[in-house]
């Protein structure tokens, strides 16, 4: 796949319905360099609209029906397996970590390596510990089985693994992609660097006020 300002057509549907949407494009290739890329950022940072982007143009292309960029050139697929977060009514039985691992176990029982995979989030209904321990297994997986995949996470320390994950046999070579940051800003752009380490976690609590010192300021207040 190598494709030139690739969007997501949900956003641009929203936009055309009237929503003040700015559409950002950007460029990827799955190739002999790299089939599996380690996905950062930080929150809303457009990790989750990039990889639906992906399965979109995927589908689209293989439907034989225009895909929103500006310039594909994209092979075929036999399965588009996604593994995003299950509704908690479905979790019951397992609890979200057996649920999670149950429909990773399926999806290898299926997938081949003209398979693609996009996991959004996958494991992270557990300690940091125990969900890195799964991950790093899944992607050697799926470099193992040849796949394409992006798997979209906030492990950085998965992505900082890429020796580990890369001296397992295989030709899906795992490459880490970042978006989202830009000068400290959140552009949405994606480029292949190492993983940023922060996911604008003091950002989201100074605008939401659950500071020390915002919190203490209220009940100061009170």
């Amino acid at each position: 796949m190598h494709v030139r300002d690739i969007y997501n057509l949900k956003l641009a549907i929203n936009k055309v319905r009237g929503e003040e949407i700015d559409i950002i494009t950007n460029d990827i290739d799955f190739d002999d360099r790299y089939r599996i890329f380690i996905l950062t950022g930080p929150n809303r940072g457009g990790k989750t609209i990039f990889t639906q982007a992906i399965g979109l143009m995927q589908l689209l292309s293989q439907w034989g029906v225009y895909v929103p960029a500006s310039a594909a050139q994209i092979s075929p697929c036999d399965n588009i397996f996604t593994h995003f977060p299950a509704d908690e009514n479905d979790t019951v039985d397992l609890g979200r970590l057996g649920e999670e691992s149950q429909r990773l176990s399926g999806i290898f029982k299926m997938a081949t390596r003209h398979s693609m995979l996009l996991l959004n989030e996958s494991l992270a209904t557990t300690s940091v510990a125990e969900g890195l321990f799964i991950a790093k297994d899944v992607v050697k997986a799926m470099r193992y089985l040849g796949c394409r995949s992006v798997f979209n996470t906030h492990m950085h320390d998965l992505a900082r693994s890429l020796d580990e994950l890369n001296a397992i046999e295989g030709d899906s070579r795992v490459e880490s992609l970042v978006t989202g940051v830009h000068d400290g800003h959140r552009s949405f752009k994606v480029a292949i660097i190492p993983p940023q380490g922060m996911s604008y976690a003091k950002d989201i609590a100074m605008r939401y006020g659950v500071t020390f010192d915002k919190i203490k300021e209220s009940i100061d207040s009170k």
